[in-house]
């Protein structure tokens, strides 16, 4: 690959950038509430850059431009799938998670079905956060390896290393403050730049569509089998995911997590588009590839000026960690939040604060702010072990397809249909999310050894035996409970006419 020296010093410049942003983010990490979702006071465009740099990575990059290169504009399932999945969780389930004082999914699933179905799904979904971010950190190193040239192992280390650091010193402020610069990077390199320099490269849009067979301007081009396994694979799994849901609760109102969830969406959309322009465009210049995968390097390389080339290259890493942050983080919090300060009795002083007491502790001053720095370095250190797990992973399994497959079969399978459900009934049984949560995990797991992961059968066993088992169950077992989204949006109702008056 030919790069510059200015294209080399542009990247060199971004790593540095993004690591001292990170570092600087330690000045506003104070508090446990920090660290783990930025203090809840993120205003829009904040919010909404965070967003679509987290829901947006290597995959949906690289990806999408093979995909491109594949089938045209089929290709934009990928994406696509990501945005509807952002927009349905901005329309269902943001403003009802933004009245929670909640730190992760699986905190509203013991609101709903009791500690031992919270157990089940501290399980399930520290399987999925924990295997996306080694996803991710294999993304990185192989854009780096392909950017670069670098040794594999030695480009996963790097990279994977910068985020871990990172993400490790200054918690969510840090993810935050770099997926803003990550997402201006993405936008301004990948949305805008690198679309209009291969089809300039191309001739035009029209010299463009006149070069691809017709069926590469449709976007049913990749079969419905491949284009349904992508919205099953993402959408379920981007309305309960705690790196999406983590990201919600950093939002400072209802309006922002909503508006700005739904905009994330549509971005994704149009980067979709995007992305498979740059694919589409490769495939006329250079229709005989050896390796399709290859494409999104390849066009950046080879169409794009000077300069512009760095900007997109480093867009591409941008897009992957900016995902592996979140996801890092997202399990760190699992982690702390949901076993160990469950099952460390010595250490419940440690848990956060109750909205009924957390102004009392507020005003204790120097108590709550020492307690604040134990918080922040116990959770500290769970992001160092977590990043740790996921370099190991990461190093040993060096198979992005299989991460995904499993991380999302486990998410959308397993947690879906009981979380969802929780969401729509005003009342259910407790019972019921407990066995579906169960039956599920038993059934993907099976599914998975009998049909490999490269198969989406397991998701949807998945679902449907939590949703028998949820239906099964809700007709056996005649008790039943109240909503806690019910009791939620009552007391913000409260809360507003007490503010009126």
């Amino acid at each position: 690959m030919a790069l510059s020296p200015i294209d080399y010093a542009i990247i060199a410049v971004y790593f540095i950038v993004i690591v001292a942003i990170g570092f600087i983010a330690l000045r506003f990490t104070k508090t446990k509430e920090d660290y783990l979702v930025a203090g809840r006071r993120l205003s829009f465009p904040l919010f909404f850059g965070c967003m679509a740099a987290l829901a947006l990575g290597g995959g949906s990059t690289v990806g999408s431009a093979e995909l491109g290169y594949r089938y045209g504009f089929g290709g934009v399932w990928l994406n696509v799938s990501i945005g509807c999945g952002l927009i349905l969780a901005g329309l269902l389930i943001t403003s009802k998670l933004s009245k929670l004082r909640a730190l992760s999914v699986n905190e509203v699933v013991e609101g709903s079905y009791g500690p031992t179905a919270r157990l089940f799904s501290t399980v399930l979904t520290l399987v999925y956060t924990v295997t996306l971010s080694v996803v991710q950190v294999i993304a990185i190193g192989t854009i780096i390896n392909g950017v670069l040239g670098l040794d594999v192992t030695f480009s996963m280390i790097a990279g994977g290393g910068i985020v871990i650091a990172y993400t490790f010193a200054g918690g969510m402020w840090s993810v935050t403050m770099t997926d803003i610069v990550q997402f201006v990077v993405k936008t301004v390199g990948i949305l805008i730049l690198a679309p209009i320099f291969c089809l300039s490269a191309v001739g035009g849009w029209d010299a463009l569509t006149s070069q691809l067979p017709a069926d590469f301007l449709s976007v049913g081009n990749m079969g419905f089998d491949q284009s349904f396994a992508y919205v099953l694979l993402y959408v379920p799994g981007l309305i309960i995911g705690q790196d999406i849901w983590q990201r919600i609760f950093t939002a400072k109102s209802e309006r922002v997590s909503k508006v700005g969830t739904i905009c994330a969406g549509v971005y994704s959309i149009a980067y979709a588009f995007a992305t498979v322009v740059i694919g589409m465009s490769v495939a006329v210049l250079m229709p005989a590839m050896a390796d399709p995968q290859n494409a999104f390097v390849v066009g950046v390389t080879t169409f794009l000026p000077v300069g512009v080339r760095g900007l997109v290259l480093a867009a591409a890493m941008a897009a992957t960690m900016s995902v592996s942050s979140g996801t890092i983080l997202a399990a760190s919090t699992i982690a702390y939040n949901d076993l160990y300060c469950r099952f460390a009795p010595s250490r419940r002083s440690l848990r956060a604060p109750s909205t009924e007491t957390q102004g009392a502790d507020e005003d204790a001053g120097g108590t709550s702010q020492r307690r604040g720095l134990s918080e922040v370095a116990v959770t500290r250190l769970f992001a160092a072990l977590i990043g740790v797990v996921v370099m190991v992973c990461a190093l040993a399994i060096n198979d992005v397809l299989v991460g995904i497959d499993i991380s999302y079969g486990y998410l959308s399978g397993c947690v879906f249909v009981p979380l969802v459900a929780s969401f729509v009934l005003k009342r259910f049984s407790p019972k019921a999310g407990l066995y579906a949560l169960g039956l599920s995990a038993v059934t993907v797991t099976a599914a998975f050894v009998l049909l490999g992961t490269a198969s989406s059968l397991p998701i949807l066993i998945g679902m449907a035996t939590g949703l028998a088992a949820y239906v099964t169950a809700s007709l056996i077992d005649k008790t039943r409970t109240d909503s806690q989204f019910i009791d939620a949006a009552a007391a913000a109702l409260k809360d507003r006419e007490n503010g009126g008056q």
